[in-house]
């Protein structure tokens, strides 16, 4: 009798410790489920903006590239001062939309990435972290090729100062 009491403890014991096994693993399938549909769910929400991050930050950078060969015509103006006044003020507003540009494109990206800093899942965190840094450091390239063009007027205004001064200069010699 003694004998059947003990292997019914064991018995027992031995079932206790299964059902915690199986509750524990039971927890942590639910654990799993419950992460991966909130990673699913952000993934879809930044699916859901990235399209317009990227056209936001590709205009960007477009415009700086319009920039860029506006200010090719100044150099391409030659002598004739009126062109080159012409390209210089054209530069000058290509250069202002850019950004603009920019500047919306960046205000976007920083606010979608609040708002990313907000979701359940590390991994989908991680992720669209990084796809949003990627586009951060295209504008970041994009405004360094942009800030030589912002002070075309005023580098036009100091060659002509030195044209003239180098003219005078000669006449003066000659």
């Amino acid at each position: 009798f003694a004998q059947l009491g003990t292997q019914l403890r064991a018995a027992q014991n031995a079932l206790q410790g299964e059902i915690a096994k199986i509750r524990s693993a039971k927890a942590k399938v639910e654990t799993e489920q419950k992460q991966k549909a909130a990673e699913e769910r952000d993934l879809a929400n930044f699916n859901e903006f990235l399209p317009e991050a990227q056209a936001k930050t590709n205009s960007a950078e477009d415009c700086v590239e319009k920039a860029m060969i506006t200010s090719e015509m100044i150099a391409a103006a030659g002598d004739d001062m009126d062109e080159v006044r012409q390209a210089v003020t054209q530069t000058e507003q290509a250069a202002q939309e850019a950004q603009k540009a920019i500047g919306e494109a960046r205000i976007y990206l920083n606010a979608k990435q609040a708002s990313t800093r907000r979701y359940e899942s590390v991994a989908a965190r991680e992720k669209v972290g990084a796809e949003l840094g990627k586009l951060q450091q295209q504008l970041q390239d994009a405004q360094g090729k942009l800030n030589p063009l912002k002070t075309v007027r005023s580098d036009f205004v100091q060659r002509t100062a030195a044209q003239r001064l180098v003219q005078e200069v000669l006449e003066k010699l000659s």
